[in-house]
């Protein structure tokens, strides 16, 4: 991974808390509604709202963006688009006026713009947001269910889907493998792996790409 400034938003989230750990610290900020540990790392801390003004004079390489919720957790669909839609596009626009050439942002497999569920339509509508915005460089993670820790309130629907997840991975045949259950911190590596790297265009990673990155 080449050292670069990068600005990170979600890191008290599943993924966005493992890539705080595993960036150096010393290139990294974390922005975000409540104070996050991470010693070394400048941290930026506010209503999501007035994030795009606590941004504005910073200067950035790289913005990783792991901010995610649910409808249950949000609280009704327009809670849950402030967040996965409307927030994520903020971050990512105010991170684009502070110089970042590449954005990381964490999706979710069967995102689509134009699916006719609601939680996979506004994840692919914050895909469509971010690609709009003129980055050189933007990679797009599309893991299945996330296994690992949460802290927080428990999901029930992820707690019973990681519960059973060995048994329906076996199932899953390898054409198939990005429906697939995958480590919260093989994606966090996968994104730390990718961070700073070179091309442009975009670039849509499942579970067997991040898997291979690491």
């Amino acid at each position: 991974m080449n050292r670069q400034n990068a600005v990170l938003a979600g890191a008290t989230g599943l993924v966005g808390s493992a890539v705080a750990q595993l960036l150096p610290s010393g290139d990294l900020t974390i922005i975000a509604r409540r104070a996050v540990e991470c010693t070394g790392a400048l941290h930026l801390t506010g209503p999501m709202l007035d994030w795009p003004r606590l941004m504005v004079g910073q200067t950035f390489d790289v913005a990783i963006c792991c901010l995610g919720t649910t409808i249950k957790q949000a609280g009704s669909k327009e809670a849950f688009a402030a967040v996965d839609l409307e927030g994520v596009a903020a971050f990512a626009g105010a991170a684009r006026m502070a110089g970042a050439r590449q954005l990381l942002m964490v999706s979710s497999v069967g995102a689509d713009a134009s699916a006719a569920n609601f939680y996979l339509q506004t994840k692919g509508k914050a895909e469509a947001a971010v690609q709009a915005l003129g980055f050189a460089r933007v990679d797009i993670f599309r893991p299945g269910l996330l296994r690992g820790d949460r802290a927080g309130p428990t999901r029930l629907g992820e707690s019973i889907g990681m519960a059973v997840s060995p048994l329906t991975d076996l199932l899953t045949p390898r054409g198939l493998d990005k429906y697939r259950s995958i480590a919260a911190t093989t994606v966090a590596a996968a994104i730390c792996a990718l961070t700073g790297r070179d091309g442009e265009g975009v670039f849509i990673h499942h579970n067997r790409e991040m898997m291979g990155a690491v």
